[in-house]
């Protein structure tokens, strides 16, 4: 036994004196410095680059095995810049001695200081990096193979490495792109870790500055979290992650952003999910809260989350954005807006539900599910409670209607088809009140189905006492649209409907049924006007003509007749009726009508002519008679022109049309009336003649 102690003894010693020695040898003799240019071969070697280390090289031993190196660079790439791809001011690297030999590493804080990486992309595509990632090998096609190697109780595993923490001072990462021709540069990097051991909690900080000139650019990133890693389970979690971001310059939204992102990831890779909880994205006064899971996120990703937009103020966030919002008639929109959804999302596929949006006094509330995004195939359900237009629409929205014509004329000429041809859309609008352009709706119901690159639309809606239903079909396959139109109105107050859409007193009132079925193509309202072409039928009841008095115009025309003075016109200039029809042709530019007809208690009314749509003037000739008794001056009947077909011509601009009785034509059906009078006279006496001397001739036979 004494000699086995003593055999145990003299081989620790042994041990311990080679171990001394060794320690000696490294510590007095061994210069690392000796090795600067084998490290160097090896680097040309390796890389084909050159490894240049100008700082000395200091080894430790004991209790730590570790070395620190001063300045050092490593050469670019041939074919780019003169400037090093990478050079460190010092590095520092260092682990526990005794640990391994049981096969543990623990490696105390690993630093590196001033690291300097210029990465450039030369104007061919070509990366300064590829050649140091394989890059610059012929590719195969194939996937590279992993390494066979034997397992062995002895391998290392992730769980046998302890590292202290890692550390990253006043680092500079270059990037310039000379294809793209970008520039940008990370400078005060600086990273800190803390302790990283199996199944401890790890701090994680990064701070950066990063700048350009074109764009022009200079942003500051800080990032602090804590990391759980379980590597064997291939199971993370970010806890408490806070990302800020402050950025100034043209190539920033509005110049300038502060923006503040925080929440908490779980990663379990092993089952292929990804949850984010406590989600909020600050910017721009913009609020956005939320939640968000993943599923299969390593093969096919399935997304599916709930998000909510605070309440804010577009017209302030638009501001922000440098966005100049056109002025409106109603400076008090865009004041209030705010936004909750559920999303579901895969690569083929999405769903919005539960969708509210609320913008100033509307809300609207529905659905969209995207079945396909390679059409798209979209499906969607909308329903507003009340919008009105108008308030959104600019001071002068005539003129801006007509300036904007040229522009939407020229962009649909130069672009392709106005419906996408894989386009398929099914979908419901609803709104209960709405206001457009002066008129008032209500329960409008808008179904649209989009297939091969045309839309049908069928509206319906109520308005005015009466029902609207149309059928429009638009046939999108070319950048000029061809649209049709199957309307109809029924039962519906004209006057009260035209007065809110011009702004102006009515011209025409009465309940009006219309049925029009028209025809079009083109982009811009000129086109429009000239393409239209159909016809539209009109049918007025108990109403009254605005802006004309033919009764007056019948007693001028009574005046002319007798040679008397016109007579001083009083009472409401419109005239009465009780029915009035009309057909209208439209064809090249043109709205023709030869049969309108109209109907009162004292006159009838019949009409032919034309109107230019494109140059909106008038050439029209409107013949009245008078049917019943109309008093003149003195309160007389007007017996002259009872009976007497009077014209009336209606010419000048569809804004300011002219009246005017039409004398030429008024004298010449006169002569024309009184000749076929004379002649019926003439006729009728001898008739008579003949009859006596029928009857006297047939008497004296008789005799």
């Amino acid at each position: 036994m004494k000699t086995l102690v003593r055999v145990v003894a003299a081989l620790l010693g042994i041990v311990l004196l080679l171990a001394a020695a060794l320690f000696a040898y490294l510590k007095f003799v061994f210069d690392p410095n000796d090795f600067r240019d084998k490290l160097g071969e090896a680097a040309r070697k390796a890389t084909g680059r050159e490894l240049v280390i100008s700082g000395d090289l200091r080894l430790s031993v004991f209790p730590w095995l570790g070395v620190s190196i001063g300045e050092a660079r490593l050469g670019n790439a041939a074919g780019f810049s003169e400037a090093p791809f990478a050079s460190i001011r010092s590095a520092q690297v260092r682990a526990l001695l005794m640990p391994l030999f049981s096969g543990r590493v623990e490696v105390d804080r690993v630093t590196l200081d001033g690291l300097v990486l210029n990465l450039e992309v030369d104007p061919e595509g070509r990366a300064n990096w590829a050649d140091l990632a394989g890059g610059g090998e012929a590719s195969t096609g194939e996937p590279p193979k992993a390494p066979e190697t034997a397992s062995s109780p002895g391998d290392f595993k992730p769980g046998a490495l302890v590292l202290g923490g890692l550390s990253l001072r006043d680092a500079t990462v270059r990037w310039h792109d000379r294809q793209a021709g970008v520039r940008y540069e990370m400078t005060d990097l600086e990273v800190d870790t803390g302790r990283l051991a199996p199944g401890e909690p790890l701090p994680l900080s990064v701070k950066a500055r990063v700048t350009s000139d074109a764009p022009a650019l200079d942003a500051r990133l800080d990032v602090t979290t804590t990391a759980h890693l379980d590597l064997a389970a291939r199971h993370h979690r970010l806890e408490g992650l806070v990302l800020a971001l402050t950025a100034r310059g043209s190539a920033v939204p509005g110049e300038a952003l502060d923006a503040r992102l925080s929440a908490g990831i779980d990663a379990d890779l092993a089952k292929g999910t990804v949850q984010v909880s406590d989600l909020k994205l600050t910017a721009y006064d913009l609020a956005v809260t939320g939640a968000l899971q993943a599923e299969s996120v390593t093969e096919s990703p399935r997304i599916s989350g709930q998000f909510a937009l605070a309440e804010f103020d577009p017209s302030r966030v638009a501001t922000a954005l440098g966005v100049a919002l056109p002025l409106h008639k109603d400076p008090g929109v865009l004041k209030r807006a705010s936004t909750t959804l559920r999303l579901a999302a895969s690569p083929t596929r999405a769903a919005i539900e539960d969708l509210v949006l609320v913008l100033d006094d509307t809300t609207a509330r529905g659905s969209v599910q995207v079945s396909d995004f390679k059409g798209p195939a979209v499906k969607f359900a909308l329903s507003v409670d009340a919008f009105d237009a108008d308030r959104y629409l600019p001071p002068q929205a005539a003129e801006s209607d007509k300036a904007g014509a040229g522009g939407r004329e020229a962009s649909a000429r130069a672009a392709g088809p106005l419906i996408p041809p894989g386009l398929a859309v099914d979908g419901h609008f609803t709104l209960e009140r709405l206001k457009l352009s002066g008129l008032s709706l209500a329960e409008l119901r808008l179904p649209v189905v989009v297939k091969g690159g045309q839309a049908r639309i069928r509206p319906e809606a109520a308005l005015y006492e009466g029902r609207y239903r149309g059928n429009i079909g638009v046939d999108g396959r070319s950048a000029e649209p061809r649209v049709s139109l199957d309307e109809s109105l029924a039962g519906v107050a004209i006057g009260p409907l035209t007065g809110d859409l011009t702004g102006k007193p009515p011209r025409l009132t009465g309940k009006a049924s219309v049925t029009a079925r028209l025809d079009f193509q083109g982009s811009d309202d000129a086109a429009i006007r000239r393409s239209l072409a159909g016809q539209v039928a009109l049918d007025f009841a108990n109403g009254a003509l605005k802006g004309v008095n033919l009764a007056a115009l019948m007693r001028q025309a009574e005046a002319l007749l007798t040679g008397q003075p016109a007579p001083k016109e009083e009472g409401p200039n419109e005239t009465d009726f009780t029915d009035m029809k009309a057909t209208l042709l439209f064809r090249e530019g043109v709205a023709s009508n030869d049969d309108l007809t109209m109907r009162s208690p004292l006159l009838r009314v019949g009409g032919e002519g034309k109107a230019d749509l494109v140059g909106e003037t008038i050439d029209y000739r409107v013949r009245t008679s008078v049917v019943g008794t109309l008093t003149g001056q003195g309160g007389k009947p007007l017996e002259k022109v009872k009976g007497v077909t009077v014209p009336v011509h209606v010419t000048g601009r569809f804004d300011a049309p002219r009246y005017k009785l039409d004398t030429d034509a008024l004298v010449k059906d006169n002569l024309k009336e009184k000749l076929e009078e004379k002649k019926q006279e003439v006729k009728q006496k001898a008739e008579d003649e003949l009859k006596k001397e029928l009857q006297k001739g047939l008497r004296n036979l008789l005799k």
